[in-house]
């Protein structure tokens, strides 16, 4: 089966690495790290400031 605008057959293409896509993914898995690690860091932190506040109502949601 041949591809009429670019004449590539389907074969041809399943065998071909696609390399924009792989790129992607990587920056995007990479990308979903920090922002993980960042929101779990500043969770840390809003815990921390809640303990270390003597203010606080113990009885009051964080």
């Amino acid at each position: 089966m041949t591809d009429p605008i670019s004449g590539a057959s389907v074969k041809e293409t399943d065998k071909t690495p696609d390399v924009d896509s792989q790129a992607l993914g990587s920056e995007f898995q990479s990308m979903m790290m920090k922002g993980g690690l960042m929101f779990l860091q500043s969770m840390q932190s809003d815990v921390t400031d809640a303990i270390n506040d003597n203010t606080s109502d113990p009885d009051e949601p964080f």
